[in-house]
């Protein structure tokens, strides 16, 4: 049997860095967390207590563009030195994730390859969902030379494939009918009140006519009788009628049924009776974040969200919060508690997205972050407003997040490592 792997100079040792003791003790809690420290020394910290806790990873790590002019570095020498940058990072990340629980990672042109092998290896290839294409700006850019590059990609992985849930944002809901025969009750008589029962175009059109003669409607298993003949008009029985047989409910749940607005309604003869009941049925995720599929945000909204935030351009290329919302969104549909990690964390969108998508669902989520205190490029506007590293700009846009969204009961906690 033929494999293959990414091998690069330094890989034994990344991996070797990934299983090192920490030399940190840190008691963590379960609220809300901001961390202080360098991303690889938190992980390693939060290795024992955090194993297979985290519901939801999410991180923007540097796409080793080159590009200088980023509030934070993004230059490494070679692809191998920006893999043994994020190779133990994301075999720290794999062990803190649930058996069901999610990673996504944004990444573009320059090391998507390389980062799909490297989560391949360390999540199996098996456990690989999407690579989701993000489209990153409502226009190209005039700098490109021999392409417009107008996307992104977010890589997404499930720790446990078969475990992990659907992706889905949107939901669907459809009347289902719900039969109110129940053979296992005794027979009983109900009577089912003026306008309570529609009737399909099946039932009371062409020549069968608009009256149905009271009879035996029984039919193999269920014992069911018409008492009473049924006069149909405009789809619906014009005056009460009765039957006999055994029924899932009594008559008083029956009545409340149809005074809270039930969908009572027969398909065909013989008669039946079903409980439409509305079903909510969630939807797949496409895989394309454009404005074309679901509206998404861009780059240029970000800018404009945390500049009305700040006040000011308080940096560069950050997330758009509809962005990150929309996957948390994905992957915790059911799951409104759930723990969400960011540990590229830059300048908080995770934290705001976090915060928006509770608002708007009724969620309990938490939300860890990690940064460190790196500082600020010199000539970027940021300095300009006391915040010279960013670490300070997360901590600044969480408060201000929280105030933002009237958050009365929102608190977090600091760590310092």
């Amino acid at each position: 049997m033929n494999s293959y792997a990414l091998n690069w100079h330094g890989k034994k040792e990344a991996k070797k860095e990934a299983f090192s003791p920490s030399k940190q003790n840190v008691n963590f809690t379960t609220q809300n967390l901001l961390i202080n420290a360098d991303n690889l020394d938190a992980l390693k910290a939060m290795k024992k207590e955090y194993a297979s806790k985290i519901d939801l990873i999410y991180i923007d790590p540097p796409y080793n563009t080159k590009n200088h002019k980023f509030i934070y570095k993004d230059k490494f020498d070679t692809h191998s030195s920006w893999l043994n940058f994020i190779y133990p990072r994301v075999i720290l990340a794999c062990a803190m994730l649930k058996e069901d629980g999610v990673i996504f990672i944004s990444i573009d042109d320059n090391e998507v390859a390389q980062l799909k092998l490297v989560c391949d290896e360390i999540f199996g290839e098996s456990n690989f969902m999407a690579q989701l294409i993000w489209q990153k700006k409502k226009k190209p850019s005039f700098l490109h030379t021999k392409v417009a590059k107008m996307s992104e990609y977010i890589l997404c992985y499930a720790k446990n494939i078969k475990l992990a849930p659907m992706l889905s944002i949107e939901s669907s809901g459809e009347d289902k009918p719900h039969p109110l025969n129940f053979r296992n009750n005794p027979l009983q008589e109900l009577l089912f009140a003026s306008k309570s029962v529609s009737f399909s175009s099946k039932v009371f059109s062409g020549e069968k006519g608009t009256i149905i003669k009271a009879s035996d409607m029984s039919k193999k298993n269920v014992e069911l009788f018409l008492l009473d003949d049924v006069e149909i008009k405009d789809g619906v029985n014009v005056k009460s009628f009765r039957m006999r047989g055994h029924w899932r409910y009594s008559q008083n749940t029956l009545n409340k049924l149809i005074e809270e607005g039930a969908l009572l309604r027969v398909a065909k003869i013989p008669f039946r009776v079903n409980y439409m009941k509305k079903e909510t049925k969630a939807k797949l995720m496409r895989n394309m974040l454009t404005k074309d599929s679901y509206n998404m945000a861009t780059y240029e909204e970000a800018t404009s969200e945390i500049t009305e935030l700040f006040g000011f351009e308080a940096f560069s290329q950050p997330k758009p919060v509809e962005l990150i919302k929309t996957l948390i969104k994905s992957v915790t549909y059911k799951k409104k508690e759930a723990l969400v990690l960011d540990f590229f964390a830059g300048s908080g969108t995770t934290a705001e997205a976090v915060m928006k998508l509770n608002l708007e669902d009724n969620g309990k989520r938490k939300f860890i972050l990690i940064q460190s205190n790196e500082k600020i490029n010199k000539n970027f506007s940021s300095l300009k407003n006391s915040h010279n590293t960013i670490y300070k700009i997360m901590k600044n846009r969480v408060e201000l997040s929280q105030k933002k969204y009237n958050l009365e009961n929102f608190s977090f906690k600091e760590i310092n490592l």
